[in-house]
Order: structure tokens, then C-alpha cells, then sequence
């Protein structure tokens, strides 16, 4: 009886990209997610601000809320890009070309352009208010400007633009160790209650 010669399977092939390794409907996925949080964390914080009462103090400068919706303008900044990020770096395919240290920065890296997306569209948004604002001002040219209300007006504006910054570079970072979790997860097939905390879980 002839033998019969054991063939050799053919390697299968790595799973590869086949265009680019950004993948543009996680990234638009957690730039909306990003948005949605920011609204309601900024209906939130804007309902407790007015129930705090008024943000001058009565010699006419800013008061401690004004400090305090600082404070929540950073924290807002933080928890939208930590959502948004963990989305798209759950939600990008883990493709099989790469070591675990190039697939935490391609992680990484989705979820900074989720902090893009959200930034430059909260960007957008602050710059048609701004418009409004300076128009209103210039069809009344007759209002009364003191001496204080230009200073309050200054502070005011220092405190939220260090705000905005500093929640903007610290949302970046969110973003990108947000997504490095997420597709941690993604890898250990982690399901999603686990990360919820035990107190919302269903019983």
C-alpha cells in the first residue's frame, strides 16, 4: 500500500487593516457620546449654580461659585472625554499585525481624536455664543459700563479660560488612558456591567 505524504497546511494570514488603521465610526461614535455628556453635565452644573445664588460678592467681586463652576467646567471636560474614548478604543478592531504596546497606542490614539472632535466642536459652539454676545453688546452701545463690572467681568473670564484650558489638556489625557481601558476590555472580553459600578447593576 503506497503512503500517502502528509501535507502541510498553509499559514493563515494575519488580520490586517486593508486602508488606514483609524477607524472613523468609533471615533465619530465617542465624539458624540462626548458631547452628550458635556450636556448634561452642563444642564446639571448650571441648575446647582442657580440655586447657589449669585456669583459677586458684595463689594462687587467674584465669588466663590465662580470658582466652583470652574472647578466643574475641568470636571465636565474630564468625564465626557472618558467616556467618549472608552468607546472608541472598545469599539476599534483589534487587528493582529501589531504587539500589545503598538495596540494600546493605536487605543491611545482614538481616543485622542475623540478629544479632537469633542473639543473643536465645544470650540464652535463657544465661539456662535461669544458672536451673540459681542453683538448684542454693539446694538447697545448706550449701556452702562462701570469700572467694576469690567473688572468682574475680567476675572470671570480669567478663571474660565484657565479652566477650559486645563480641562481641555486634562481631557486629552482621559481620552487617551479611557480608550487604553477600553480596548483592554475589548481583549479580555470583559463584559460592560463589570465596569458599571456594583450600586447600578441590576439585581
Amino acid at each position: 500500500m503506497a503512503k500517502i505524504a502528509p501535507t502541510e497546511s498553509a499559514a493563515v494570514p494575519p488580520k490586517v487593516a486593508t486602508s488606514s488603521y483609524l477607524e472613523w465610526g468609533g471615533i465619530f461614535g465617542g465624539g458624540v457620546i462626548a458631547c452628550a455628556v458635556s450636556v448634561v453635565l452642563l444642564q446639571f452644573g448650571s441648575s446647582v449654580g442657580l440655586a447657589l445664588g449669585s456669583p459677586t460678592l458684595p463689594n462687587g467681586g467674584a465669588s466663590w461659585n465662580v470658582l466652583v463652576a470652574g472647578l466643574w467646567v475641568v470636571i465636565i471636560a474630564i468625564a465626557s472625554s472618558a467616556a467618549g474614548g472608552y468607546v472608541a478604543g472598545r469599539m476599534r478592531t483589534r487587528w493582529e499585525d501589531s504587539n500589545e504596546s503598538e495596540s494600546e497606542f493605536r487605543d491611545g490614539i482614538h481616543g485622542i481624536e475623540v478629544w479632537a472632535l469633542a473639543t473643536l466642536g465645544a470650540a464652535f459652539f463657544l465661539a456662535m455664543i461669544g458672536g451673540h454676545g459681542a453683538a448684542a453688546v454693539v446694538n447697545r452701545p448706550d449701556a452702562p459700563l462701570n469700572e467694576s463690572t469690567v473688572r468682574l467681568s475680567a476675572h470671570i473670564t480669567a478663571i474660565f479660560s484657565f479652566a477650559t484650558a486645563a480641562g481641555s489638556a486634562l481631557g486629552a489625557a482621559a481620552a487617551w488612558f479611557a480608550a487604553i481601558t477600553g480596548g483592554e476590555h475589548r481583549d479580555e472580553g470583559i463584559a460592560f456591567h463589570h465596569v458599571v459600578p456594583v450600586f447600578l447593576r441590576k439585581r
